[in-house]
């Protein structure tokens, strides 16, 4: 699920979250950035793999089970 980003809820920058059924959350995924203000801004399923975006033009892929990002390229 990405959250809006400028919700109060979510002004860590991890709006991107994994919840069950009930709507428990699981994991919110970490930004790649450190010492700055970063957040998700767009995100895409494949049916097998996880990408998302963030405001500081990063592109990562991140892991269903846990929300551990791998950052695949910087975009800018």
């Amino acid at each position: 699920m990405l959250y809006d980003w400028m919700a109060e809820e979510v002004k860590d920058g991890r709006n991107l979250m994994r919840v069950d059924a009930e709507g428990n959350i699981l994991w919110k995924a970490s930004t790649p950035t450190t010492g700055m203000q970063d957040c998700f801004t767009d995100m895409q399923w494949d049916g097998k793999t996880l990408t998302a975006n963030t405001w500081s033009c990063y592109r990562v892929s991140i892991g269903l089970q846990d929300g551990q990002i791998t950052v695949l390229e910087f975009t800018k």
